[in-house]
């Protein structure tokens, strides 16, 4: 009995009760939440919620309300005015850093395609600053009616053109650059 206990009493001895003790446990606990023919191995554990029930929305059948959508109405333009991928091709290739181009001269290419509000932000560039000189792709125009975004991608990012239609014709309201 004195070498069983001493036996139990070392590192080895514990390591064995402590086995033992999991075991037990793990045997207990599965005798007593073994209801295997209430439930399939893939069950969860405790209650489960009944599927809940849906009836099909009665409106979605009803057809078009007749309303068009407020988003996509044509803009209205005056007659020759440039659609929005022109004016905002125009814009952007007039945006573009270009050697020897003083403010004036880079604003008053700008000015044709712009909003007022715009080129008043543009009073005090620089246009030595502009971070893009050539485009290098085609523009992909998003149009939602009276507002459209354009987005050119350029050397070192993407310039991003929000355009609007003011008195008749597509005019560039905001500017932004998305470096890539």
């Amino acid at each position: 009995m004195r070498t069983v206990l001493r036996l139990l009493s070392t590192r080895y001895g514990i390591a064995l009760i402590l086995v033992v003790i999991v075991l037990a446990v793990v045997g207990v606990g599965r005798t007593v939440l073994d209801n295997s023919d209430q439930r399939s191995p893939n069950d969860a554990l405790g209650p489960t919620v009944a599927p809940v029930e849906t009836t099909p929305d009665p409106f979605t059948s009803l057809g078009d309300d007749g309303l068009d959508d407020p988003g996509s109405v044509a803009p209205s333009l005056s007659k020759g005015a440039a659609d929005a991928t022109a004016v905002a091709t125009r814009f952007a290739k007039a945006w573009l850093r270009k050697p020897g181009v003083t403010g004036e001269q880079w604003r008053a290419g700008l000015k044709p395609d712009a909003s007022s509000e715009l080129m008043t932000e543009l009073a005090d560039t620089d246009p030595s600053d502009v971070p893009a000189s050539t485009i290098t792709g085609p523009a992909n125009l998003q149009n939602l009616g009276q507002d459209a975004t354009a987005r050119f991608p350029a050397d070192g990012g993407t310039i991003v053109l929000e355009l609007q239609v003011v008195s008749g014709r597509w005019q560039v309201t905001s500017l932004d650059w998305e470096a890539a």
